[in-house]
């Protein structure tokens, strides 16, 4: 894994300065050689090693040879991070000819038997000096003036490179790159020299096909299954021809977010992101290869479209079930699991509530209300991976907390012990959510901030961000890890069926002398909402004075959002009070939510001020004898304290309208009906 930060220099000026420095901040720069250097980016014509997301270079350096596979990846701000194989040659030759090495079979496969040729050429003349930190090297500075040139015409540029190397650290690099952007005033480059060069030679360069022949003749034959796999492959062969994703979707069945959700998970995986069973079932002898590859474009349109129409499916006559597949085998990518079928299905019209009526056990109403949140869950779950929108993952962590909320309410009328499989997931699902949004919640409110701010300063808390940036990459990561795990894909699948048989995890009704327990919403709902009253209630003489720990807020959000959610799962069944006691605990939800925000958020950046990380890891001491020298985070800091303050002294006048008569008549009203 290559990892780098890289920046435009726009004067040759200022390249000049950079050239003769002898610091970067805390870092000193070693002394400086000189490197000649001279790339061909190759490809084949049908741009092969490019469609399958990779740039391939020959270098020409020190009298040798250099090939290097790198995988096109956005990058984050400055911070490039890119899979790199690399084989060192004596002079170039085809690759059937290069040494056995990763590189060589990775290109080997991207082509086949298809010559590589040169895209683009540039010339490199690189200043290269290490970075040391305690006299240890912990990156490498580059500093190049790029000459590319394509027929007559020619383009030069200065650019600026910072590798980790050696002991070098993630936190050395953004230490280098705050440096950088504030102290240089460097513009980070979000483009490769690969990608750059496409640029200057225009877009022929990469107008190649989405699918290789190879992997065309692959899809088409995994096309005509009928099952979630054949729409799949239906979708990109319609997108393979140029098709508009709104179009690929409606052919395939699928809407037009998750058409684009799947073009980009295959631009990541290529052919991996069907399951190995699937993609053995469609090998294809080369000579269909070699048919598939001579088709006419008008050919293989015709046998895409009628693919999509027997892949697709016909819509179920009205009333029968949709069958979906949900054999799960340890080996089985997350394609072929009950929870990515769902998820293909075009996005289906959600019910406005669970279904409860006064008359339902309370064991049924549990099964329902699971159920409703359970499909809400599964309905964001396809934009949540996609990431564009942030507020499907906050509506999927909503529904996963809605469900672990249910539990406590319908517990004595179900068996625990066969619920607790899913009470597991559904936690873990929620953690996993949660890390993310977290850290969408502090950024959401961070970007508030800034607004407030002259232009001036709207770059402050630039170091502070691309450690959030950092923190929330590897968050997502391990979410859509989890969410492509064989333990997500049995919970959703087993979760699933179990909500679909009625009466699944009731308790009986009857005692063990034959008598009947209460279980009719109609008799238990009043005790359940009074219950849970009382337990806010409780905490009455508890928040009144100055020194009311930060903790018991918290503690009392919890308390309020345990009446909140019960209210809002029996909505369906109470009077015209529910209305009224739901906003009003909402709205002193809504206020501790706030506070918890704050607290949170003043000790993250307290703990970045005096670490320069997100949060405090274990191996760090209680005390740091250099703190961050960051005026832009300590000024967020004393703005979000300000803040909080301010929020506290809401507190009273909320919880105050929560104790009042009135509530206590919303209340009554809403529970009269049953």
């Amino acid at each position: 894994m290559e990892i780098e930060a890289k920046f435009s220099v726009l004067s040759e000026d200022m390249f000049r300065r950079l050239v003769e420095a002898d610091r970067l901040d805390a870092f000193s720069l070693g002394a400086a050689r000189t490197v000649h250097v001279r790339d061909s980016y190759l490809d084949t014509a049908g741009r092969q090693i490019l469609s399958a997301g990779y740039s391939c270079r020959r270098r020409e350096q020190g009298g040798g040879v250099v090939i290097t596979l790198k995988s096109l990846r956005k990058s984050e701000g400055a911070i490039h991070r890119r899979e790199e194989y690399e084989v060192p040659l004596a002079a170039y030759a085809p690759p059937a000819e290069w040494p056995t090495a990763p590189v060589r079979e990775k290109v080997l496969g991207l082509i086949g038997d298809a010559p590589l040729d040169p895209i683009f050429d540039l010339e490199q003349t690189r200043r290269v000096r290490p970075v040391l930190a305690g006299g240890q090297m912990v990156a490498e500075l580059s500093l190049d003036h790029v000459h590319m040139a394509a027929g007559r015409r020619e383009q030069s540029y200065f650019e600026l490179e910072v590798e980790l190397k050696g002991d070098g650290a993630e936190e050395h690099l953004l230490a280098v790159v705050s440096c950088l952007r504030h102290d240089w005033g460097l513009r980070p480059e979000e483009h490769s020299k690969f990608e750059r060069g496409l640029l200057f030679v225009g877009d022929a360069a990469a107008s190649g096909r989405l699918l290789t022949a190879e992997e065309c003749a692959i899809v088409t034959r995994i096309a005509g299954r009928q099952d979630l796999h054949g729409r799949r492959a239906a979708a990109l062969l319609a997108l393979n021809e140029g098709t508009s994703q709104v179009a690929a979707g409606q052919a395939a069945g699928m809407s037009e977010r998750r058409a684009r959700h799947w073009l980009a998970l295959f631009r990541q995986k290529r052919l991996d992101v069907f399951p190995e069973r699937v993609l053995a079932a469609a090998s294809v002898p080369s000579e269909s290869l070699d048919d598939e590859a001579q088709s006419s474009p008008a050919e293989r349109s015709r046998r895409s479209a009628a693919l999509i129409g027997r892949g697709a499916g016909a819509e179920p006559p009205h009333g029968e079930a949709i069958a979906l597949p949900v054999e799960i085998s340890p080996d089985d990518q997350p394609a072929v699991t009950a929870h990515a079928a769902a998820a293909e299905l075009e996005s289906p019209q959600l019910p406005g509530g669970a279904g409860l009526n006064a008359d339902d056990s309370m064991a049924e109403a549990a099964r329902k209300t699971l159920l409703f949140h359970f499909q809400r869950m599964m309905a964001c779950e396809p934009g949540t991976r996609l990431g564009e929108d942030p507020e499907q993952l906050h509506d999927m962590r909503v529904a996963t907390r809605r469900m672990r909320a249910a539990i406590p309410v319908f517990q004595d009328y179900l068996n625990l012990e066969q619920m607790a499989p899913f009470v597991k997931g559904m936690r873990r699902t929620g953690r996993t959510l949660g890390a993310v949004r977290d850290l969408d919640v502090f950024f959401e409110k961070m970007q508030r901030y800034l607004t407030t701010l002259p232009a001036e300063r709207r770059s402050d808390l630039d170091p502070l961000l691309e450690v959030w940036r950092v923190q929330r990459e590897q968050a997502r990561g391990e979410m859509l890890s989890y969410l492509d795990s064989g333990r997500y894909a049995r919970f959703v699948q087993q979760f699933g069926e179990f909500l679909s048989v009625p009466g699944a995890g009731a308790l009986p009704t009857l005692s063990s002398l034959g008598e009947p327990l209460p279980n009719r919403l109609r008799h238990v709902v009043p005790t359940v909402l009074y219950r849970h009253l009382a337990e806010v209630r409780a905490y009455d003489e508890w928040m009144v004075g100055l020194s009311v720990p930060l903790g018991r807020y918290h503690q009392l959000r919890i308390a309020s959002k345990g009446l909140r959610y019960t209210l809002e799962f029996f909505r369906e069944i109470l009077g015209s009070g529910a209305g009224q006691l739901i906003e009003e605990v909402k709205q002193l939800q809504d206020l501790l939510g706030d506070i918890n925000d704050a607290v949170v958020a003043c000790n993250l950046l307290r703990d970045y001020l005096t670490w320069g990380t997100w949060g405090r890891t274990s191996d760090q001491a209680s005390f740091s004898s250099s703190l961050i020298v960051s005026p832009g985070a300590a000024a967020y800091l004393a703005y979000r304290q300000s803040e909080l303050q301010g929020l506290l002294q809401k507190f009273p006048d909320v919880w105050k309208r929560f104790q009042s008569p009135k509530f206590s008549r919303w209340m009554a009203r809403a529970v009269a009906v049953l």
